[in-house]
């Protein structure tokens, strides 16, 4: 897909409209993602760079910090919750600045006291930025790792977490979504009662027979371990219905639930045929997230000073020049706006991309 040097060249359509303000580095492309070298301009064919107005998408964790998180899953026998962070550190690395990443977990504050206190942002959003040398993490993974240093406990209160954090999604700017993670059904709602069908010790096998373990007068469980699906569906549909999507994603535990997670995903527009995003295996989280951060990442990248002869630009990942080519390179969208293709875009998307440069002076080449 990519190729070096001048060659071939073709005259790519010119349209018309345009963003007003950029973003970039100067003459140096713009660095995306994991690293490396930034690209020494002069030895490309061409020598004006464009500055690129990448609007990097809002992912926003939301966390079950719960008691059960602390089960260990084969075959590392690590936690859950160790397992969820790695994969969210691991994300955070590899795509850098092409997300910007806040984070809340649930339950929260002093949970030893208070197992269903609702959950609360730990993480404001803050833009990503590319991982320092010799493999360290970036900063922002580090953040995050020091913001979510949490010994798991206490219950599953989504329902009050989504509502407490809708007004601060509500006020991002650009696209945010939101990614729910869980291991198990929505609990610690007071004003919910339920039957066996709906009591979580009896539906999870650990309510001996005959004894109504949900009945809000039982001392070891009670009616805050009833499933609170209405409210937690309402919670999330609300946030959906003010453009926000919120992905609904059940790691081993999950199961018990399935109904009622397949639920909160419709509602909050983000279902695989009526499902939620199914995680049976752990060690494979990390591919989930970062297919779904893919899809919130544009391929469409405007300029902010766009050449005046649109047959003389060249893109370049890293110093290698990508063909021009509707199909699997880039083309135009107008005379502001390049687009990436195929091949190209999900490379730009996986993270395997360290910079960017649109630069003008050199005939566009096609691909080799």
């Amino acid at each position: 897909m990519a190729s070096g040097g001048c060659g071939q060249s073709a005259r790519g359509p010119a349209k018309g409209l345009g963003p007003s303000a950029g973003a970039g580095g100067d003459g140096g492309g713009f660095v995306f993602g994991a690293g490396g070298d930034e690209c020494n301009i002069e030895g490309l064919c061409g020598n004006e760079v464009h500055q690129v107005q990448f609007d990097a998408p809002n992912i926003y964790f939301v966390i079950d910090s719960s008691g059960s998180m602390q089960a260990l899953e084969p075959p590392t026998n690590q936690s859950r919750y160790r397992i969820v962070r790695d994969a969210a550190v691991e994300l955070i690395n590899s795509l850098g600045t092409l997300i910007n990443v806040g984070a809340a977990l649930f339950p929260a504050g002093d949970v030893a006291a208070a197992p269903c206190t609702p959950g609360q942002q730990v993480l404001e959003l803050t833009p990503g930025d590319p991982p320092g040398n010799d493999g360290q993490e970036s900063q922002l993974s580090a953040q995050f790792r020091a913001a979510t240093n949490v010994v798991p406990y206490g219950g599953t209160p989504i329902s009050a977490t989504m509502d407490a954090l809708q007004s601060t999604l509500a006020a991002y700017t650009g696209n945010t979504i939101v990614m729910l993670l869980t291991d198990g059904g929505p609990n610690c709602n007071e004003s919910v009662t339920c039957d066996e069908s709906s009591c979580m010790p009896h539906i999870e096998g650990d309510c001996s027979p005959g004894q109504d373990c949900c009945a809000a007068s039982n001392p070891m469980y009670g009616s805050l371990l009833c499933v609170d699906q209405s409210a937690t569906v309402a919670r999330i549909q609300a946030i959906n219905d003010v453009g926000i999507p919120v992905y609904v994603i059940g790691i081993p535990g999950s199961q018990y639930y399935a109904g009622v997670l397949d639920a909160m995903a419709v509602a909050g527009g983000t279902d695989q045929n009526g499902s939620y995003h199914v995680v049976d295996d752990i060690e494979q989280l990390g591919t989930v997230f970062a297919q779904i951060a893919a899809a919130a990442i544009s391929c469409e990248l405007p300029l902010a000073d766009p050449p005046e002869d649109t047959g003389f630009t060249n893109v370049y990942f890293d110093c290698d020049v990508v063909g021009y080519d509707p199909a699997q390179g880039w083309h135009w969208v107008d005379d502001n706006t390049v687009k990436l293709n195929g091949a190209a875009c999900q490379e730009l998307k996986s993270g395997g991309v360290a910079q960017v440069t649109i630069a003008t002076g050199c005939p566009t080449e096609l691909p080799k």
